[in-house]
C-alpha cells in the first residue's frame, strides 16, 4: 500500500479529500495532518466579522471529514522534512512516512519582529475567529495592509461597529488600496471607503507600535487597542530549515506539475509554494482552488508512474470583496461593479464552496 500524506487542510487539499471520497483507492492510504481540527475558509472571514455568518458556517471539521471518508487524521504541526528517508517529523517528535507528500499549509503574516507582541495573529487562520471577535469590539482597532484581506476586514469591521456607535477602525496602506487589482479598482474602492466614512491612509507605513498607539511614517501617532497586520505573506520556515529548494522568500519551489524542483515525491499548492515558471503569481484562494484537480491527479499519476499534467494559471479571474452592509465590489480584469448583487453572488459562491465539503460528513 502506498501512503500519500496531505500536510495542511487548504483549498487544494480539500479537493483531494473530496475526490478520494468519491473514488477511493484500495492501494492508497491517505493521511491528513493539520495543526487544528478545523479548516477556516478565508472567503467568509468578512461575513463572520460583520456577524452574517456563525462559526460553523465558515469552517470545515477536518477530523469528522477524514473519519467519514476513510482518511487517517493527525492533529500535528510538521516541523521538518527528510526527503531522503521520506519522513516528516511533527511538533512532539512523531514521525510520518510517505511515498508522496503534499503541502498546503498557507502563509504567515510578515510582521516585523519588534512589533509582534502588539499585533493580533490571524495566520495560521485557525487563530482568526477568537482574535477577530476581540478586535472588532476593541476601543481603537487598527488594520495595516491595503490588499484584499485588509480592505475586506476594514470594511467588515467598520460595518459591524457603526450601528453600535463605536469609533471607526483605521486602515493603513503602503500604497493605494487594492493596488494589485489595478488603478481603476483602487480608485473605485477608495471612493467606496469615502462614501461609507471608513478612515483610510494610503502611501504610509506603520513604523512603531506601543500599548496605546501606532506611529506612522509621516510622524503622526494614532490610538490603538488592537492591530491586525495584513501585509505581504511570509513563508513558513519549515521548507528552508529542512533543506528543501525554496525561492528567495522561502516558499517551497515547485514546477508546473506542483512537484518540488528537486524531489519529485514532494508536492505543494496554495500560498506556501512558488511555481518556478510563474514566480510572481499572486497568492490567493482562486489559484489554490484551481490547483486542486491538477494536484490530486498528479499525486496519483506519480504513484502509478504516469505522465503528470501542468498547472496553467488563468490570466483573469473574478474577485469579489465585501464592502460591508450587504454590498461587495466585483472585479474582472479592468471591469468592476459594486452593490448588493455582487454581495449576493459572493454569498452564493462561498456557501456552495463550503457545502460541497461539509456535506461529506454531515
Amino acid at each position: 500500500m502506498k501512503i500519500i500524506v496531505l500536510a495542511g487542510g487548504g483549498h487544494a487539499h480539500l479537493h483531494c479529500l473530496a475526490q478520494f471520497a468519491k473514488k477511493p483507492r484500495e492501494d492508497v492510504q491517505l493521511v491528513l495532518i493539520s495543526p487544528a481540527p478545523y479548516q477556516y475558509y478565508s472567503g467568509m472571514f468578512s461575513g463572520f466579522t460583520e456577524g452574517v455568518y456563525g462559526l460553523d458556517d465558515i469552517r470545515i471539521d477536518l477530523n469528522q471529514l477524514a473519519k467519514k471518508i476513510g482518511v487517517a487524521f493527525y492533529q500535528d504541526t510538521i516541523c521538518s522534512i527528510d526527503p531522503k528517508s521520506r519522513t516528516l517529523t511533527g511538533q512532539q517528535g512523531v514521525t510520518y512516512s510517505y511515498d508522496a507528500v503534499s503541502f498546503d499549509i498557507g502563509s504567515q503574516a510578515d510582521i516585523p519582529e519588534a512589533l509582534k507582541k502588539y499585533i493580533s495573529p490571524i495566520k495560521p487562520n485557525y487563530h482568526f475567529p477568537e482574535q477577530l471577535l476581540k478586535f472588532r469590539e476593541s476601543a481603537n482597532p487598527v488594520i495595516v495592509g491595503g490588499g484584499a484581506s485588509g480592505v475586506e476586514l476594514a470594511f467588515s469591521t467598520h460595518a459591524w461597529r457603526m450601528p453600535r456607535q463605536f469609533s471607526a477602525a483605521l486602515l493603513f496602506s503602503s500604497g493605494a488600496l487594492l493596488s494589485a487589482h489595478g488603478a481603476a479598482a483602487s480608485k473605485k474602492v477608495e471612493a467606496i471607503a469615502r462614501k461609507k466614512a471608513l478612515p483610510f491612509f494610503t502611501d504610509i507605513t506603520i513604523e512603531q507600535i506601543d500599548e496605546m498607539s501606532v506611529t506612522a511614517s509621516n510622524g503622526d501617532s494614532y490610538p490603538q487597542s488592537g492591530v491586525l497586520w495584513l501585509t505581504s505573506p511570509k513563508s513558513s520556515a519549515l521548507f528552508e530549515h529542512s533543506g528543501m529548494p525554496v525561492d528567495r522568500a522561502g516558499f517551497l519551489a515547485v514546477k508546473e506539475t506542483l512537484q518540488s524542483t528537486r524531489y519529485p515525491e514532494v508536492f505543494g499548492a496554495g500560498d506556501c509554494v512558488s511555481i518556478d515558471r510563474y514566480p510572481d503569481l499572486a497568492k490567493n484562494g482562486v489559484y489554490a482552488v484551481r490547483q486542486g484537480p491538477v494536484l490530486w491527479d498528479n499525486l496519483l499519476h506519480f504513484l502509478d508512474g504516469e505522465q503528470l499534467a501542468s498547472f496553467i494559471p488563468q490570466k483573469r479571474y473574478v474577485a469579489i470583496l465585501s464592502t460591508g452592509g450587504g454590498e461587495a465590489l466585483l472585479t474582472y480584469g479592468k471591469w468592476s461593479m459594486h452593490g448588493k448583487s455582487a454581495w449576493k453572488l459572493k454569498q452564493l459562491i462561498d456557501r456552495k464552496f463550503m457545502k460541497q465539503y461539509q456535506d461529506l460528513y454531515r
